[in-house]
């Protein structure tokens, strides 16, 4: 199998990539219990992937896709991981909209999870990635992880993940990734992923 080709990924690839998003995560367990089930539910979705993309990858962090977009992860390098208040408002919103004006309590609760800072501040912080259910099996989840991983063993610095299914803490798991700890009211589950030599 020829190396996969995974690029730095720009503002214009957003919405692209926002749709590849919404795709990856159709059935994902943390995705179904905050996504709204009405009218409003698509466009809630493509609003939080957005701002994920460009907001926190983009405006704080790193971006890498494929160049046909078919898969992505989001990074934040150390020492990049705290959200400033504009951040924290926008993201409050976003969830809001995508829970839905009864579950605000809930919706912040999943912000601040969403945005804890790692326990450890020198560490590489992976925090998006989806693969396009078209583009599976051909190792791009493996590959983009791996884009992290790498930058983080050249610095020997650990990489830390919030997976949000049990599908997705297994493939995390074959690259090293241990578990920390699972939320106790959201399917989130903390990983790390000690640096190798």
């Amino acid at each position: 199998m020829s190396e996969l080709k995974i690029i730095k990924a720009d503002y214009s690839a957003v919405p692209a990539l926002s749709e590849m998003f919404i795709d990856a995560y159709a059935n994902n367990e943390a995705m179904q219990a905050a996504l709204r089930q009405d009218e409003a539910s698509d466009f809630a979705h493509d609003s939080y992937w957005r701002w994920a993309l460009g907001e926190w990858g983009l405006g704080g962090g790193e971006v890498y896709t494929t160049p046909d977009n078919e898969g992505c992860v989001i990074m934040r390098s150390p020492g990049k991981h705290e959200a400033d208040i504009m951040q924290k408002m926008e993201l409050l919103a976003i969830v809001t909209r995508m829970m839905g004006s009864t579950k605000i309590e809930l919706a912040k609760e999943v912000c601040e999870q969403m945005l804890a800072v790692p326990p450890l501040q020198d560490c590489y912080w992976l925090w998006g990635l989806g693969v396009s259910p078209k583009a599976g099996g051909k190792g791009l989840a493996g590959a983009l992880i791996k884009t992290v991983t790498d930058q983080a063993d050249e610095t020997g610095k650990p990489t830390y993940v919030v997976a949000s299914s049990e599908t997705v803490v297994k493939t995390f798991e074959r690259r090293g990734f241990n578990v920390l700890s699972k939320s106790e009211n959201f399917p989130y589950w903390f990983m790390l992923r000690p640096a190798q030599a």
